[in-house]
């Protein structure tokens, strides 16, 4: 049976306002004010700080740390919940599709988008690599969008032992289908719980599928959007994870071939 005191999880869907970062801060904390208290990390979706534009993104990219956490650092504090949100990030020349975590205390980890999709390759540098963090659920790893199609990227964060794979999407209606397979795969690949974070509604032609969900370490679908819903939440129990792994010892297994 799950633990009545285990701490959620919340994949929270939006409908940004292109190039209008307060507007869309103030939407996370309108999100985060409707959660229950149980709530210890909320996901939130790709590019949403300033909606989904590689134009505008370029234009209201920031250094991190730097004047866009800043304002979530404050949001995650009032609420006391670590949050996992898209935005852009300007490092000297480069400019990056970031994913940040980031609590009362500041930002925890920041990972850069590995495989860009479209014109996102022209404006865009490629991250290098996986990056996990530990929160109070357990060892989190980042995933963004198109990320989301390699297995090899979350293959590292099944070596990683992640408990829990945060995916942000900007992904588009066209594309439904895929985004419930894809996000059921990756749990059933790594054992672990996946929260994903979609947008919702049309950006500038863009009409993308929300549908954000948690799915269990087993593949399953938990909870989902939908009927006008804008956040799912789940508790978050080890015992499921540590079921699934004994089910299917694919963790276990691997590192047996490897050593």
């Amino acid at each position: 049976m799950p633990d009545p005191d285990a701490p959620a999880v919340a994949a929270c869907q939006f409908e940004p306002t292109v190039g209008d970062v307060n507007a869309n801060v103030e939407q996370i904390d309108q999100l985060l004010g409707s959660l229950s208290d149980s709530i210890e990390l909320a996901v939130f979706p790709e590019l949403c700080v300033t909606g989904y534009d590689v134009d505008v993104a370029e234009v209201h990219a920031a250094k991190i740390p730097g004047r866009l956490t800043d304002r979530l650092i404050e949001v995650a504090d009032f609420h006391g919940t670590t949050l996992v949100v898209g935005l852009p990030e300007r490092d000297g020349n480069a400019l990056y599709n970031d994913l940040v975590c980031v609590t009362g205390d500041g930002v925890a980890a920041t990972y850069r988008k590995q495989y860009l999709w479209g014109d996102e390759a022209d404006r865009f540098a490629t991250g290098s690599g996986p990056v996990t963090v530990e929160t109070t659920v357990g060892t989190v790893g980042f995933v963004l969008c198109y990320d989301l199609n390699f297995p090899e990227v979350t293959l590292a964060y099944g070596r990683a032992e992640c408990d829990l794979l945060a995916v942000s999407a900007a992904w588009r209606e066209s594309y439904r289908s895929d985004w419930r397979l894809l996000c059921r795969a990756r749990g059933f690949d790594g054992t672990c719980y996946v929260v994903g974070a979609n947008h919702a509604g049309d950006q500038r032609g863009r009409v993308h599928a929300g549908g954000s969900l948690v799915v269990g370490p087993e593949g399953d679908i938990l909870v989902e959007t939908g009927d006008g819903k804008t956040t799912v939440a789940e508790s978050f129990d080890r015992g499921r994870i540590a079921t699934a792994r004994e089910r299917n010892p694919v963790l276990e297994t691997r590192r047996a071939r490897e050593t």
